[in-house]
């Protein structure tokens, strides 16, 4: 799996940009796109470099067959795109063509069973024992039991489903999920085999959420509001790093840019556990300071991709530190150009002895500066451009002096707050 996408369905324009919100926010780059906008050949060039594709099917007023059509066709498009999952947003009350929108898109994924999820916690809505309730009120006790359209005169959700769907629909309560994530997805995974369509869960908090997440993040089909999208990102992130290490591949990450992007990358790769080295940028301008910094930059390194398959080595991100290196550097004659280049090259030194020693063959560097300076001393000659992982960033196949790379290169400015890891994924797994 080179990069995870989601394709989204959701019937209505509000609820594509909620949606859309909870994935930004996990570091995610979508768009929302109207259907009666935009055409298949049309969406396949704009959802380049996307990694939420959100088509907005303005369904939830139409009669059932015609919202049912447009699911069919909205879906269609997205399994163009080879999207990894896919997720049918809903209103959270589940005003809609809910069942007829839910069998569509199964149909034409083909799967057995999708995970529905209502609850919305932030907004007052929580399932207990199936039940939806609004701000503490049960669903048909409240606002939405006049709304002109859907009147919703129901709280037990699996009968609002049944309804309109005659697939059969499991239930995973709070009782199962206070017996934790293990529990729960053993739970769904025998409602699965029970031949359940729809595997319903409980929510009442946010912490809900985030446990069923864990949950369901394998799932190909997810259905419901946008609330469990908050977590969603974060869990997909630790599955493509896990993916990464269990694939047995080794990939060291190098980072010069001090940019907002570059500093925003590095400190996704903080968030997700991967050991993290900076370089003392002091240390750079006495060669004697210098040579012991790199030899300690590469020992940390080495010794963690040993035991966990990669690592970043960095130059320095907080600003005090930059700033205070800038103006030592100044004061021993060096302009902020020759700082730069002097980081670049140490930070380029150590990368390859830290290849060297580990037998590593996968390479991600950030910043333009360093790229080069990585370029040159790894002595790359032969750069064969491959797939592009985010607008203007190719996954590269190098040749230099330690044999073949998996190589990505990328400005500073360049690329979405989970880039690097993203890149790192597609060097072990060659593209």
């Amino acid at each position: 799996m080179n990069r995870l996408r989601v394709g989204v369905v959701a019937d209505d324009i509000t609820g594509a940009n909620d949606i859309g919100i909870c994935f930004a926010s996990g570091g995610y780059r979508g768009a929302v796109f109207p259907q009666e906008l935009i055409q298949d050949k049309d969406l396949q060039e704009e959802a380049c470099g996307l990694d939420v594709v959100i088509i907005d099917t303005d369904s939830r007023f139409d009669d059932s067959k015609t919202a049912a059509d447009k699911v069919a066709r909205a879906t269609q498009m997205l399994k163009k795109l080879s999207c990894d999952r896919y997720f049918n947003k809903t209103c959270s009350v589940f005003r809609g063509n809910i069942g007829a929108e839910f069998d569509s898109m199964q149909d034409v994924l083909g799967v057995p069973s999708s995970m529905v999820i209502l609850g919305f916690p932030k907004n007052g809505r929580t399932t207990v024992d199936g039940i939806h309730y609004v701000y503490g009120v049960r669903l048909e006790d409240s606002q939405f039991r006049s709304d002109p359209i859907h009147p919703m005169e129901l709280s037990y959700l699996p009968d609002i489903l049944a309804k309109q769907s005659d697939r059969s629909v499991g239930l995973v309560t709070w009782k199962d999920l206070d017996q934790g994530v293990l529990y729960v997805k053993a739970k769904k995974d025998r409602l699965k085999k029970e031949g359940c369509a729809y595997v319903l869960f409980d929510i009442r908090s946010q912490d809900d959420l985030a446990l069923v997440a864990e949950a369901v993040a394998g799932e190909k089909n997810i259905c419901g509001s946008s609330a469990i999208g908050e977590f969603l990102p974060g869990v997909y992130h630790r599955m493509q790093a896990e993916h990464a290490r269990m694939s047995g591949g080794q990939v060291l990450l190098v980072a010069g840019s001090l940019t907002d992007q570059s500093r925003a990358q590095t400190a996704h790769i903080r968030s997700l556990g991967w050991p993290v080295f900076e370089l003392d940028s002091r240390a750079v301008f006495d060669r004697e300071s210098q040579r012991e910094a790199e030899r300690q930059l590469i020992q940390k390194a080495v010794a963690a991709m040993t035991e966990s398959g990669h690592a970043m080595i960095c130059s320095q991100q907080d600003a005090g530190k930059v700033a205070e290196a800038r103006e030592h550097g100044g004061h021993l004659g060096f302009s902020w150009q020759e700082v730069g280049r002097l980081i670049s090259g140490s930070l380029s030194h150590a990368a390859e002895e830290i290849l060297r020693q580990t037998n590593c063959r996968n390479l991600v560097v950030a910043g333009g500066d360093t790229s080069a300076a990585v370029t040159r001393q790894l002595g790359i000659y032969r750069m064969e451009i491959g797939r592009e992982i985010e607008p203007g960033v190719p996954f590269m196949r190098g040749k230099c002096r330690l044999g073949m790379l998996n190589l990505v290169l990328k400005s500073g400015s360049f690329g979405s707050g989970a880039f690097l890891e993203k890149a790192a994924v597609s060097t072990v797994n060659g593209g």
